[in-house]
C-alpha cells in the first residue's frame, strides 16, 4: 500500500497540461501572461514537462497554436520541457509540423516534445475552416511525420527531395491516445503514449492494455513509456478544494451552454456569481468522476499514487482545473509539496532566446 506522501513518483516524473484559459473580457496578452507564470511555477517546482493542448473554437480555451505558444514559454523558462498535447495531425500537413518542431528543438535543445493526436470533434464551421482529414489517415500521417524527422536530418538521405530546414537533433514524438486504437498505433511504432484519462476515462484501461500488449521495441523507445493525464484541484483543505472545483464547474458549464451568438458583454454577465444550487449539485456529483482528483494535498497525492498503481504509469500529466492562473499555480505548488521533491534551489536566470552552438 502506498503511503499518503509517497505516490511512487517524484515531482520530476509529473508534468502539466494547460490550455491557456481565457475568460470573456480578458485580453489575449493577459491570458498568455498568466499561462507563462504557471509555466514558470511548474519549472521552479521541478515538474518535467509543460504541454499545451490544441483546441479550436472552444470558448475559454486559447491554445489553438501549441508550436507558437511553446516557443513563447520556452523563452520564459529555464529547464522544463515544452510541447504539445497534442498537435492534431489530421488537421496539419506532417512536413509543416516537422519543420516547426525541428526549429523549436534547434532553438531549445533537449527541451521540446512533439505530442501528436487525432482530430477531435469540432463544430461544423470550425471543422470546415480547419480542413482536417479523417481519423483513419492518422497512422499514415504519423509515419510521414516520423520519416521527415528521422530522415530529413543533416547527414541523412532526404525524404524524396525534401530536407528539413533548421534541423538538428529531432524532438521526441509521443502519441496522445483517447482510445485503444490510437494507443496501439503508438505501440507498434515503439513510441511513448499519453493516455488521455482526464477526457476519455472510460477508455483508459483498454488503451493501457492495448499499448502494453502491442508494444514493439522497433522505434526510438526500447521499452514502453506510458504517461497518463488527470485533472486535479488541490488546496490546503478538502473544503477549499471543493469550492475551487465548484467555481471551475460553474464557469465551464455556463460557457458551454451560452449561445454561439452571445457577445462578450453577454458572456461576462452570464459568468457573474453566485453559484446556483443546480451548479453546486453538479459539482458534487462530479467529485466521484475518475477523470479528476479533488481534495487536500494529502488526499490528492494519495489518489495520484493509486492512479500510478492502477495504470502502471511511468509519468502523470496534471491538468489543473482552474481558469485563474494564480489558482493553477497554487494547485501545482500544493501537489508538489506532498511529492518527493525536486525544487529549484538556484535563482532563475533569463535563458537565451536562441541556444548557443
Amino acid at each position: 500500500m502506498l503511503s499518503p506522501l509517497t505516490p511512487g513518483l517524484p515531482v520530476s516524473a509529473h508534468s502539466v497540461l494547460d490550455t491557456v484559459p481565457q475568460l470573456p473580457g480578458q485580453s489575449a496578452a493577459a491570458a498568455l501572461r498568466e499561462t507563462a507564470e504557471v509555466a514558470q511555477a511548474a519549472d521552479d517546482l521541478g515538474y518535467r514537462r509543460f504541454w499545451l493542448g490544441e483546441q479550436h473554437g472552444v470558448r475559454g480555451v486559447g491554445s489553438a497554436a501549441p508550436a507558437v505558444l511553446a516557443a513563447v514559454l520556452a523563452a520564459r523558462t529555464d529547464r522544463i520541457r515544452l510541447g504539445s498535447a497534442g498537435v492534431l495531425l489530421t488537421n496539419h500537413q506532417p512536413l509543416v509540423i516537422a519543420e516547426q518542431f525541428a526549429a523549436l528543438a534547434a532553438a531549445y535543445p533537449s527541451r521540446i516534445d512533439l505530442g501528436v493526436g487525432q482530430q477531435f470533434s469540432h463544430a461544423p464551421s470550425t471543422a470546415a475552416a480547419l480542413g482536417g482529414g479523417a481519423r483513419d489517415t492518422f497512422p499514415q500521417r504519423l509515419d510521414e511525420l516520423c520519416g521527415f524527422l528521422r530522415d530529413g536530418m543533416p547527414g541523412r538521405a532526404p525524404v524524396g527531395d525534401v530536407r528539413l530546414s533548421l534541423a538538428g537533433l529531432p524532438p521526441p514524438v509521443l502519441v496522445c491516445a483517447d482510445h485503444p486504437g490510437a494507443a496501439a498505433v503508438a505501440a507498434v511504432r515503439g513510441l511513448p503514449v499519453v493516455v488521455q484519462h482526464h477526457s476519455a476515462t472510460a477508455m483508459t484501461s483498454a488503451a493501457v492494455a492495448a499499448y502494453r500488449d502491442h508494444f514493439e521495441a522497433s522505434g526510438p523507445t526500447v521499452k514502453p513509456y506510458l504517461i497518463v493525464t488527470i485533472g486535479v484541484v488541490a488546496a490546503d483543505t478538502e473544503q477549499e478544494a471543493i469550492v475551487r472545483f465548484a467555481e471551475y464547474v460553474r464557469v465551464k458549464t455556463r460557457l458551454s451552454v451560452a449561445s454561439p451568438r452571445a457577445t462578450t458583454a453577454d458572456l461576462m454577465a452570464l459568468l457573474e456569481p453566485p453559484l446556483t444550487g443546480r451548479e453546486r449539485g453538479r459539482a458534487e456529483r462530479l467529485l466521484d468522476d475518475p477523470s479528476h482528483i479533488v481534495g487536500s494535498r494529502t488526499s490528492v497525492v494519495s489518489a495520484l499514487g493509486d492512479l500510478v498503481a492502477a495504470t502502471t504509469a511511468d509519468e502523470l500529466m496534471l491538468v489543473p482545473l482552474a481558469f485563474d492562473g494564480l489558482v493553477r499555480s497554487s494547485i501545482l505548488r500544493t501537489i508538489a509539496a506532498g511529492l518527493t521533491r525536486s525544487i529549484r534551489t538556484v535563482p532563475r536566470h533569463a535563458p537565451p532566446l536562441i541556444a548557443t552552438a
